[in-house]
């Protein structure tokens, strides 16, 4: 199997890694380009198996880096999954990777099967959130407990997002304990912001002052976004002065902007569909908000952090591992959209609390949440496998 791009760079390390994930667009997708990105830039020989025209798949191709074609998508059934296993197995041959590192449920169970044909490699298991549907890692769907236990089985280190997710797989596949460890999201705390609070301000059709809260995320059924719009409403009763926006697409549009115009808050709330400038968003907010059901950890929140900005969120997964209710930001109980509306406006309502708070999590991301240091626990893992690997004998 050709790969689309190739790459020539060996690099000082000489650990040979192929990142596996789905057509994700969110904080996943984030997660996988910057751990592409600093492979690449810090001489790895890394490779994409990823479905081609996404923003992984993009990531690699500017990078020239080899890019495999591999859908790794939920469902399809079992010859549809076998099919994507074989394309998989495929790129392995060709790049030859000492390190297989899948993200996903997807894109994990298809690295497992995948690693049954090509034995060459160790499998890495990325776990970022619950299986689709659930809140905890014993899904109620026969075929996700098969899929995840065959997955877990196979991989020779399993690395969560969060110490909620560790636990909760720990509680279920108890015997994995001695390969699985936490490694928190990270993001670029020094990374300045390509565009002006004025021109994000402009281009959603805001003054360019007033308070503004906002949510960033797809618009999926975990995400809560009703429970946001509600809140939303809510809220805005109250303080009427404030804007609010919500970025994302997904399968829920239809229903955010069918409940948007129930409650009559068209002129409120500014519904962006997907943005390719979320991070400047999240820059000219006063708050953000994180209304999820279910959550592994929350790349948007330690963003909205990195950036001296107060965060609102629902206590679930991993999230009260990033937000420290009361220092960082506030904690509401999840599918409460009254609780939601009570904590913006209790921010909206002390904005040097809100300022402080902002500050304090500015601190936090860059002394706990630093990319640097997830993608240096990240190569750690490869530098054990790879030693591994060597002392067993397999070159």
């Amino acid at each position: 199997m050709e790969a689309v791009a190739t790459a020539s760079k060996t690099g000082a390390s000489g650990t040979r890694v192929l990142l596996v994930a789905p057509p994700a667009e969110g904080g996943l997708a984030s997660h996988v380009i910057s751990l592409l990105a600093a492979l690449h830039r810090d001489g790895y020989p890394v490779a994409a198996a990823c479905e081609a025209g996404g923003r992984i798949a993009e990531a690699a191709s500017e990078r020239l880096l080899p890019l495999y074609d591999v859908t790794c998508r939920a469902g399809g059934g079992p010859s549809r999954v076998a099919l994507r296993a074989l394309r998989l197995a495929k790129a392995i041959g060709d790049f030859r990777p000492h390190v297989v590192h899948a993200h996903s449920f997807a894109a994990s169970t298809t690295a497992a099967i995948a690693s049954t044909v090509a034995r060459s490699a160790k499998l890495v298991l990325t776990i970022h959130n619950y299986p689709p549907g659930t809140e905890t890692m014993a899904s109620p769907k026969t075929g996700h407990r098969w899929a995840l236990a065959f997955s877990v089985g196979r991989a020779h280190r399993i690395i969560a997002v969060s110490d909620a997710l560790r636990r909760d797989l720990l509680v279920t596949y108890p015997e994995v304990a001695g390969k699985c460890m936490t490694i928190h999201n990270g993001v670029d705390t020094q990374a300045p912001l390509a565009r002006t609070a004025n021109e994000i301000r402009s281009e959603i059709g805001l003054p360019p002052t007033g308070l503004l809260v906002g949510m960033v995320a797809r618009l999926a059924p975990q995400k809560g976004i009703g429970e946001f719009i509600r809140a939303t409403a809510i809220a805005g009763q109250t303080w009427p002065a404030a804007g609010f926006v919500l970025a994302g697409d997904g399968p829920l549009m239809p229903e955010a902007q069918a409940l948007c115009e129930e409650l009559g808050l068209q002129r409120r709330l500014h519904l962006l569909g997907h943005v390719d400038w979320a991070r400047e968003l999240i820059g000219v907010l006063d708050i953000l908000v994180v209304a999820s059901l279910t959550e592994g950890s929350s790349v948007v929140a330690l963003e909205a952090m990195a950036l001296g900005k107060p965060v609102v969120a629902t206590s679930v997964g991993g999230v009260p591992e990033v937000v420290a209710d009361g220092q960082t930001g506030l904690l509401v109980e999840a599918g409460n959209p009254q609780a939601l509306a009570g904590a913006i406006v209790e921010l909206l309502a002390d904005p040097e609390r809100a300022r402080q708070m902002g500050e304090r999590g500015r601190q936090r991301a860059a002394a706990q949440f630093d990319l640097a240091d997830m993608i240096e626990r990240t190569k750690a893992v490869y530098a054990d496998l790879a030693r591994e690997q060597m002392e067993a004998g397999g070159g």
